[in-house]
């Protein structure tokens, strides 16, 4: 798995500021102030079948602010103002996700991992293989909104969460968006 398949299929969550921190570590090391990047206009796209439901998900916003702050000690820090919509590709059915939480990750003295916390309403995308809220996922994976504050370990070099927890509520959008 890669930063792109990753980002690809999580639309403004935790992953967002792993993979600016991943691709473009020297930018906050280099001074000692903190690097900030403001995303408005995210292009929509499509979560393949099978990376999160057995059904393809299109997930576009209108109206998006994300924070991404990157600062010298290694820290990102995110805070996040969207409602997506998502829809079932295949049966035309969505539902409107308010996202709103603030996201920390650092790199984790495990060499290679990467810690996020976050807290507040967001939805995730959890592939097969991943340790999620309820452990090992498996196929077609999980599209969850999350609600609370979680933690989570991913390896940086295979993007795969290593552990996951939560103490707050996890959803299953791919229940709310399935034919009736």
């Amino acid at each position: 798995m890669n930063v792109a398949r990753r980002l690809g299929c999580t639309f403004l969550v935790v992953v967002l500021m792993s993979a600016v921190g991943v691709m473009c570590p020297a930018s906050a090391a280099e001074g000692a102030k903190p690097t900030r990047t403001v995303i408005t206009v995210p292009e929509p796209f499509v979560i393949p079948a099978g990376q999160g439901c057995t059904f393809p998900v299109a997930a576009e916003a209108e109206s998006v602010r994300v924070t991404i702050t990157e600062f010298a000690d290694g820290r990102i820090v995110t805070h996040d103002i969207a409602d997506p919509t998502l829809t079932n590709v295949d049966t035309g059915k969505s539902v409107v996700h308010r996202s709103r939480f603030h996201a920390t990750d650092w790199p984790s003295s495990v060499e290679g991992d990467i810690v996020f916390e976050t807290s507040g309403q967001l939805f995730m995308t959890l592939f097969p293989g991943d340790q999620g809220p309820y452990g090992l996922v498996e196929y077609p994976g999980l599209l969850l909104s999350v609600n609370g504050h979680t933690r989570v370990t991913m390896e940086s070099s295979t993007f795969v969460y290593t552990s996951f927890s939560l103490n707050g509520t996890a959803t299953d959008l791919c229940a709310a968006l399935a034919p009736q």
